[in-house]
């Protein structure tokens, strides 16, 4: 997780460093004047939708804070929503579905496990079955395809203090 973190802020440091140095970008205006206009910006702004795992923006603010947290490993419950052992196609197929879980805007903790010969994808970490049963039913209503495949199962989850 601390690696993760210190990626991320090496990534923008590595975007920005090129304009603190003092490089400069030159933004011209076509002659026919088609340029956007600044509010044209705003309102194309609006419409920007960030998929990011919460689990990143805690660590960040962690972070800033100067807050160290571990991860405790107990048993709990995850939504289990692809289980497959074909080898031709299981491994591709739990990535295509970890990549519309997280672009389903879900927000949650996804997992792509591989226990030979199935490869599986579980979501969450809950303490308790209430707590996964109510993110199974929200998977189920906005994926519907996945219906017949998920359902809640016991397993060792990760809670961060």
């Amino acid at each position: 997780m601390k690696q993760t973190c210190i990626n991320i802020l090496l990534l923008l440091f590595v975007g920005i460093a090129p304009l603190a140095a003092g490089d400069s970008i030159a933004v011209t205006q076509p002659e026919n004047n088609t340029f956007p206009q600044p509010e044209l910006f705003q309102k194309m702004a609006d419409n920007v939708v960030v998929i990011q795992d919460s689990a990143i923006t805690r660590l960040l603010n962690d972070k800033i804070e100067g807050i160290e947290r571990e991860a405790v490993q107990q048993q709990g419950y995850r939504v289990q929503v692809y289980s497959g052992n074909r080898q031709q196609t299981a491994k591709a197929e739990a990535f295509r579905i970890e990549k519309l879980i997280q672009e389903s805007g879900l927000g949650v903790e996804t997992y792509v496990l591989y226990n030979p010969p199935f490869w599986k994808v579980r979501l969450g970490n809950f303490r308790t079955q209430a707590e996964a049963q109510q993110l199974r039913d929200e998977v189920v209503r906005l994926l519907p395809s996945l219906q017949g495949d998920t359902y809640v199962v016991r397993d060792q989850i990760q809670i961060i203090q």
